[in-house]
This record gives structure tokens, C-alpha cells and sequence, in this order.
């Protein structure tokens, strides 16, 4: 490899082995916190464009040696550990944006770009992706490929799926796969779906092609207290069954929407709904008010706009999560789930209270709390957010595994996907039979039997490997 990528193209060094060995996967960054990270890489290599990826996996491939794609490493399901060590490949060098197409509205951009240098780099020229993920500013489009991400305005603009219109991937074999970039097509299964949540396990992104907007030229927040999560939830399904687009949609439940109703009158249990309109002046007008309708005609009550714009200020915080895991008995994480709308209420209320159970309150300090953040024609996904105490450090991670466990029988059990948007990585794969059944399992398997019969593209995620 370093005949191939140059002296600078790869190190071994033990400072640069130890950064590379965790994400933000909680049981991987605790351990790194305390200076020992548990998934050190053998190898990190550093190329600077598609043919050099295809030579490092050809290389790679005839050792035996793993492969694992690294982005931003802002994932927390740990989908950028090496498991089984081998070599480490750091896309961030493959950042090149081409020109603009402005009249099919795609732009050509290297997968290891960082996201908000990348939306920097469109607003100058008045265009958007819309995709605005917490982690905008630390993870890549290499990263929201690999886990099928959303962003906060998907409600509007779609996840990751519906803005790639082609991609680059380099193939277990070193080959290189190109799916030029088209409306829609017919000519088989769409291969671009077997690599938009593949996570790495089945081709390396090294180039994508997306289908971008112009800036909106207005912006409106609208904000309402709900009765109740359930009323809450019945606002925004009337809101898009009703084929209104609003950009920002978010209920928090009473406990995780407290710090937003501080100063602000409220009955105990209200919950906060924030959404926002965004396109023409005209358009968000009226958007706007038939918005307001939906929302009242579910019990809502609109109130003044600062809450929304103080969660807009700090929307990319992620300390609270932190704060919790730095603390030597500390778990804490966010699962992001999906279910139809008849289902959530009772799927809520199951997690939360199978969850504190797990967590065992009110005996050990803990909370569980949860918010809405993406919705559809038939229904929305469902953030549980948990923090807790272990009784030791031998508990830890066994605490934390319970938690999951009981989280994801519950999700399941009322109809539910384990996954919205963060992906399965190390952390859930486990539970994969719990979404696919044996059946399903098998065949996601086979797949990745067939494109890489080797086993070395990053091992151990998603369950496809036994």
C-alpha cells in the first residue's frame, strides 16, 4: 500500500491506530474516553481518489485482511469499528465537488465531503440538499449513504434515499461499480438501493451524484401545545395525510420538551409540536395557515415562536448524551424507530415503560423520554432517548444491551422498524432476526456472500455476517 499511495497514504502509527478505534457507538466511546479504545485498526490508509480505494481492497483482498470505510465517524451505532483490526480507509481526501447541472439541479460530490462543507458550498451558489442531519458538521455523505440517514427537514426534502440519484462504489473485488445517475429505471432491482444502507459491507461509496433545490426564499416556524403525545401525533398525521409539506417536524413529550416550555404557561403533560414551512412567501403563507387549521383541529393551541427558534440555535447539540457517557457508570443513547400511525401511541408508551424497566427506576437514577422528527403519508418515527446509572463497571454494558433488548421487543412487538435512520452497525445487530425473521436474515446474507465471498468489507455490521 505504501508503494501504491505514497509514504503519506498510509500509517501504522500507534497515535493514529488508537483514533481510529471507536466511533461514537456509547460502548465504543466509553472505553476511548478512559484511553483505551477496543477496536484498533492494524492499518489506516489514506486515498485520494476512487482507483486508489480499488487498490487498497485488491490488496487487501488477496492478505485476507478486513476492510473498513471511515467517514466522519460520527455514527453511533458503531458502524466504522474494526472489529477484526485490518486496515482502516479514511475517505476524507475524496471531497471534490463537480459542477453544478442547473438544469437538471444534480451536482457530483466525492463521498468522504464533509456535510456542512458541502451545503456551505451550495448555499453560495443558491442551492440546498436539504439534508441537515445533528451531526451535519462531523459526518459525510459517504456515512449518510452507508446508514440510509435523514436529516431534520426530511418531512420536505426526503432522506439520503431520495436525494442520490447515481453513485461510484468500489466492490469487494476492487472493481469499480458505476450507476449513472437517472429520474427512475426500470431495468431490474435498482442496485443503488443495495448500497444506500449496505454500510460498507457490500461496496465502498466513493462518489455520489445528488439531486439538489434552490435555497427557500422564506421560512416560517409555527409552534402549538398539544393536550398530549397522542394529540400531538394526530396534529402531524392530519398535517401530511392532508399533503401539506412542512419542512421541520418535531413533538417532544412532556419531559424532553421541558426545557423548551420554560418559559412559557402549559398545563402538566403538555407536549411541544414545532414545525416549520419553507419555499416562496406565498407559499409559506398559506402552507402555513392550513397547517394551523390541522393542528388545531387535533386540540392544538399555537403559541409564540421562540421555542422553535431557541431548538433551531442549538439543534447540533449532542451534550447531554455526552455528559452521561463521561461519567464512569454512565449509558445513554437514542433509538430512532418507525412504525404506521395507528401503531405509535401504544408503541411509545410500550418502549417508555419497558425501557424504565429495564433501566430499573425509580430504583437507580435514569429517564426516558422521547420525540417525532420525520413523518409520511402512513406513519413516522419515534426517538426513545435514554440515560442511566449502572450499578457497576462489570454493568455497563450489560445494563446497556438490556435496554436495547427490551426497547426493540417492545418496537417490534407493535409493528415497529428498529431503525429510522441511524442504521444497524455493530450495536443492533443482534436483533436483526427480531425485523427480518430468519427468512429474511438469510437472504441479506446471501448477499453478501455473493459480492464478497471473502468476508473482508467491514465485518460484523448489519447481522449479514454469522
Amino acid at each position: 500500500m505504501r508503494a501504491a499511495l505514497g509514504p503519506d497514504g498510509v500509517s501504522a502509527d500507534p497515535v493514529d491506530r488508537r483514533a481510529y478505534g471507536h466511533d461514537t457507538f456509547p460502548l465504543a466511546l466509553k472505553p476511548a474516553g478512559e484511553g483505551c479504545p477496543a477496536y484498533e485498526p492494524d492499518v489506516i490508509a489514506f486515498p485520494r481518489s476512487a482507483e486508489e480505494v480499488m487498490t487498497v481492497v485488491r490488496l487487501a483482498r488477496a492478505a485476507g485482511t478486513p476492510v473498513v470505510p471511515f467517514g466522519g465517524g460520527s455514527g453511533i451505532v458503531g458502524g466504522a469499528l474494526a472489529v477484526r483490526g485490518g486496515v482502516m480507509v479514511d475517505l476524507k481526501h475524496l471531497a471534490a465537488v463537480e459542477e453544478i447541472d442547473p438544469i437538471s439541479r444534480l451536482v457530483a460530490v466525492g463521498a468522504g465531503i464533509n456535510g456542512q462543507r458541502l451545503e456551505d458550498y451550495l448555499n453560495e451558489r443558491g442551492y440546498t440538499t436539504g439534508h441537515y442531519p445533528q451531526s451535519l458538521r462531523s459526518s459525510t455523505l459517504g456515512g449518510w449513504i452507508a446508514h440510509r440517514a435523514t436529516g431534520t427537514a426530511s418531512t420536505r426534502y426526503g432522506g439520503i434515499e431520495a436525494l442520490v440519484a447515481g453513485m461510484d462504489v468500489v466492490l469487494p473485488t476492487g472493481e469499480r461499480l458505476r450507476l449513472r445517475p437517472s429520474p427512475r429505471g426500470a431495468v431490474g432491482p435498482d442496485l443503488r438501493q443495495l448500497f444506500l444502507g449496505g454500510e460498507g459491507t457490500l461496496g465502498i461509496v466513493t462518489r455520489a451524484t445528488l439531486r439538489i433545490r434552490p435555497l427557500p426564499a422564506a421560512r416560517a416556524w409555527l409552534v402549538f401545545l398539544c393536550p398530549d403525545f397522542a394529540a400531538g401525533l394526530d396534529a402531524i398525521r392530519r398535517t401530511v395525510q392532508a399533503e401539506y409539506r412542512p419542512a421541520v417536524v418535531r413533538l417532544y413529550d412532556a419531559e424532553e420538551g421541558a426545557h423548551l416550555l420554560e418559559s412559557v404557561p402549559h398545563a402538566p403533560g403538555a407536549c411541544l409540536l414545532l414545525l416549520s414551512c419553507e419555499g416562496e412567501a406565498e407559499q409559506v403563507a398559506w402552507e402555513s395557515a392550513q397547517i394551523g387549521k390541522q393542528a388545531g383541529a387535533a386540540g392544538g393551541t399555537a403559541i409564540g415562536t421562540e421555542p422553535a427558534e431557541r431548538w433551531w440555535a442549538g439543534r447540533f447539540n449532542t451534550a447531554g448524551l455526552l455528559h452521561t457517557l463521561r461519567t464512569p457508570l454512565g449509558i445513554a443513547d437514542a433509538l430512532e424507530v418507525a412504525a404506521p400511525w395507528r401503531a405509535l401511541p401504544d408503541l411509545y408508551a410500550a418502549m417508555r415503560a419497558d425501557m424504565r424497566a429495564a433501566l430499573g427506576l425509580p430504583d437507580r437514577p435514569g429517564a426516558v423520554y422521547g420525540h417525532t422528527s420525520h413523518a409520511y403519508l402512513d406513519g413516522a418515527n419515534l426517538y426513545m432517548i435514554f440515560h442511566g446509572q449502572a450499578a457497576s463497571a462489570a454493568d455497563v454494558a450489560p445494563l446497556y444491551n438490556r435496554v436495547l433488548d427490551a426497547a426493540f421487543r417492545a418496537c417490534t412487538r407493535h409493528g415497529g422498524t428498529l431503525s429510522h435512520h441511524h442504521g444497524i452497525g455493530l450495536g443492533k445487530a443482534r436483533w436483526m432476526e427480531l425485523e427480518y425473521g430468519a427468512a429474511g436474515l438469510g437472504v441479506l446474507r446471501a448477499v453478501q456472500r455473493a459480492l464478497d465471498p471473502d468476508g473482508i468489507l467491514n465485518p460484523g455490521k448489519i447481522g449479514a455476517a454469522p
